[in-house]
């Protein structure tokens, strides 16, 4: 992997885990200035992949990582963040916008609490952490919601606008009274919490640099509803003033992230888009939909392979006895690293990516 890339190139780096594991964005939005999208781990070594990529780079971490974005309370997008936010010393910490924050500290308080003996609440623990670190540094939380501008470079040679293009309004409203019912619900139970829908709370990310953009879909999903998820976006986000060459399709190519519109208004024609494989029970994206974004572009990349076998290596017959006692549903996830690197040149007026594979990622043919 190259290291520190000149202070005119735009370069994104989409890392994926194969499984379950999770996903990642590294971002240099030029003049050594860097932004990190979500935290995955590395199930070896616990380490924030993350964190060990812009070691790689030799980027000087303290200094220059101004922002640490998680786009929604999920396991595969947040291991290992509160380790990348610790070292990030410089950098703010972004997150959906809630209206009510005591209520929103209280419950993590409340779940963190709980789930100290619950291996699976790695989510609650991380941005528990993360709000520890953060009261200790005395820096606000930056909300992210619907058109808000999240961070900005400007200097003589171009300008880099980051924005926030989701939670929408109505969505925000709709959390605040779901987490004051969960606390209600939390307070007089003793299980862990239920959070509905997380996906329709993701932040999606808009990044416009001179005269290009690129636009980074989390997992927020598609809605009925217009004024919630992509529909709310295509008809109402006033952000968006190009189309854009580079798109991180939402939600691992899932079905139900899927919108027409985003692509006829929102894209420019064969526009790259980069995916992050789920293979974790169910396996994403299928085939009708490869076929689907396939229709659209022809710089279609996923970070490794699709509908990998889960199947678990061979184990001491003993070992096997006890895992199949305590625990039925056991299964292995193949960890599959690969990082799918693209880079720009500010200045040049053409859409053309410099696309580097890295690990396990690959180029979709059809």
């Amino acid at each position: 992997m190259d290291k520190l890339v000149d202070d005119n190139i735009f370069e994104i780096s989409l890392i994926g885990t194969g499984g379950g594991y999770g996903e990642s964005i590294v971002i240099h939005l030029g003049s050594k200035e860097w932004i990190v999208i979500d935290s995955c781990i590395d199930p070896k070594t616990n380490k924030s992949l993350p964190l060990e990529l812009l070691r790689l780079k030799g980027v000087d971490i303290a200094n220059d990582v101004k922002l640490i974005i998680c786009t929604h309370w999920h396991d595969d997008h947040i291991r290992g963040i509160s380790d990348l936010l610790e070292n990030c010393i410089n950098a703010r910490f972004c997150m959906a916008k809630a209206t009510d924050t005591g209520k929103f500290l209280q419950l993590v308080g409340l779940d963190h609490y709980k789930a100290k003996v619950n291996a699976t609440a790695s989510s609650t623990k991380e941005l528990a952490n993360c709000l520890k670190i953060i009261e200790e540094r005395k820096i606000p939380i930056k909300g992210a919601e619907q058109d808000k501008l999240l961070y900005s470079v400007s200097n003589i040679e171009h300008s880099t606008n980051v924005f926030s293009l989701s939670p929408s309004d109505l969505v925000i409203d709709e959390f605040n009274g779901e987490i004051s019912q969960l606390i209600t619900d939390y307070g007089q139970t003793n299980r862990k919490i239920i959070n509905n829908t997380p996906n329709e709370k993701s932040v999606a990310i808009y990044i416009a640099f001179n005269n290009h953009s690129v636009i980074l879909g989390s997992d927020l999903e598609l809605s009925e509803n217009k004024l919630k998820g992509w529909k709310c976006i295509v008809d109402n986000c006033s952000c968006i003033n190009s189309k854009s060459s580079l798109f991180k399709i939402p939600h691992h190519g899932s079905s139900n992230a899927y919108f027409k519109d985003v692509w006829d208004n929102l894209l420019i024609g064969d526009t790259l888009a980069n995916i992050t494989p789920w293979n974790r029970g169910g396996k994403l994206p299928t085939k009708e939909m490869l076929l689907k974004y396939l229709s659209h572009t022809k710089e279609l990349y996923v970070t490794s392979p699709i509908g990998i076998n889960n199947k678990p290596k061979k184990r001491d017959r003993d070992l096997q006895k006890a895992i199949y006692r305590f625990n039925k549903s056991l299964y292995e996830v193949k960890f599959d690293f690969g990082v799918i690197q693209c880079r720009h040149n500010i200045n040049q007026k053409n859409t053309n990516w410099d696309i580097e594979l890295i690990g396990k990622a690959l180029k979709v043919l059809q």
